[in-house]
């Protein structure tokens, strides 16, 4: 099956949706931005959570869309809106792990919301084999 555009959230963003719909009814390519969950917080005027508390936050690697809706309410983002293009996830979980985070975190945080989402999933398995390790 032939996909022309795929919408990313759940739920999907109502301003993307009219976008895509416009577009195609226009004949032209729908402009949805490619950017991080981060350019929305800074647009929102949003205290960067990891930064500022040292929550883990996967929006630095998340497709834009959500509104930065978990940020807003002092949380770190989950991902629903999957990997944004060409997402750094090892030096996010670099950064996770300076702030306490274990391979264990870091599989079920990558393998929450868009686990089957190419970046995300090979993160995941990168350090699923340390998750199920046990200490000697």
């Amino acid at each position: 099956m032939r996909v022309d555009f795929e919408l990313r959230g759940c739920p999907i963003d109502r301003r993307q949706l009219l976008e895509v719909i416009s577009a195609y009814l226009r004949g032209r390519k729908p402009r949805i931005r490619g950017h991080s969950v981060c350019v929305e917080c800074k647009r929102a005027g949003i205290t960067c959570v990891m930064v500022a508390h040292g929550t883990p936050c996967l929006g630095p690697v998340t497709q834009a869309g959500c509104g930065a809706i978990c940020p807003s309410f002092a949380r770190g983002c989950y991902g629903c809106f999957g990997p944004m293009e060409t997402p750094n996830t090892a030096a996010l979980s670099a950064r996770w792990r300076e702030l306490g985070a274990d391979d264990g975190d870091l599989v079920r945080a990558f393998r929450a919301f868009t686990a089957g989402a190419e970046p995300f999933r090979t993160e995941a398995a990168n350090h699923d084999r340390g998750a199920h390790d046990t200490p000697d």
